[in-house]
């Protein structure tokens, strides 16, 4: 039963498009969207965007963490 269930899965990823799996990030979208054909800013926007998503993690794993970082730059500091 489990080689006819890969069998399904196989034949199930042949049939669908690639598109229909790959969605894309919201914001990117976003822009593409908004943006018009003579409009040469939608790097920028893109840009920004990308740069917006991978910001907002690191800020997040400081304000968990702040006080493991606190102490290691004391402890740094003292020696």
């Amino acid at each position: 039963m489990n080689y006819f269930y890969k069998i399904v899965f196989i034949f199930s990823l042949l049939i669908f498009r690639l598109e229909f799996f790959s969605q894309g990030c919201s914001t990117c979208r976003a822009q593409i969207i908004n943006s018009s054909n003579e409009d040469f800013t939608i790097g920028n926007g893109l840009n920004s965007g990308i740069l917006f998503l991978m910001i907002v993690p690191y800020i997040i794993l400081f304000f968990l963490f702040r006080k493991q970082i606190f102490n290691i730059y004391r402890s740094i500091k003292s020696n």
